[in-house]
């Protein structure tokens, strides 16, 4: 399934906060999910009844999903119900689609579901070096032709896909979904607010798995 372009969403003050381990959204890129959960099936209604939007927190590596809030990492996406199918059992299918990074500032609600203060992260603009980042990301997307997939080879409609995105920030959040699998890795990812500073990453890391597979 490939991602859509993002709606221009307003992010609101608060927003319901779905706590899961090894589990990190990037914007620009969907997380399917199954909604089994009472807390969670009770979040996903709320969402579904006001913006449909709802951040996905990660806890820190050793913790609980029910971990203190000092244990969820503070930078998180804010993300829209793109698709959902509920089940005559109450559980749903959904599909979240990442808008925005956000920054958790307080949690004004823990139970019956978390809900937290957010607000936007600011991203470092990169327009000055809009050029040089458009070199890295097609650069990127070429590495990562040779480095994805089963065959080694990406699939040629995502491949296409990313060559139709023109943000250089936002073709590395899909790389960075595509091939970063290691939780904290991801979190890191997530992290860094530079697009420059995501590119150079990302591509370090496929050559050196590129030069893995040919070693």
């Amino acid at each position: 399934m490939l991602p859509e372009e993002p709606p221009e969403i307003t992010i609101p003050k608060t927003a319901p906060v779905m706590v899961l381990e090894q589990a990190t959204l990037f914007p620009n890129c969907l997380m399917p999910l199954f909604v089994f959960e009472p807390r969670f099936r009770l979040m996903l209604n709320h969402a579904l009844e006001t913006d449909r939007l709802l951040c996905i927190g990660t806890v820190r590596p050793d913790s609980p999903v029910d971990a203190e809030v000092e244990d969820v990492h503070a930078t998180s996406t804010a993300a829209l119900v793109r698709a959902c199918v509920t089940h005559d059992d109450g559980t749903s299918h959904i599909v979240l689609q990442g808008i925005q990074r956000v920054t958790f500032n307080a949690w004004p609600q823990i139970k019956p579901f978390r809900i937290a203060e957010i607000s936007p992260l600011d991203v470092e603009d990169d327009a000055v070096y809009q050029n040089p980042a458009k070199q890295l990301a097609s650069d990127l997307i070429d590495l990562t032709a040779k480095a994805t997939g089963e065959d080694g080879k990406i699939n040629p409609m995502l491949h296409e896909h990313l060559r139709g995105i023109s943000d250089p920030g936002a073709i590395a959040d899909v790389v960075a979904h595509l091939v970063i699998h290691d939780p904290e890795q991801r979190q890191e990812m997530l992290e860094c607010t530079s697009p420059i500073e995501r590119l150079h990453e990302l591509i370090q890391l496929l050559q050196k798995a590129i030069a893995g597979q040919s070693g």
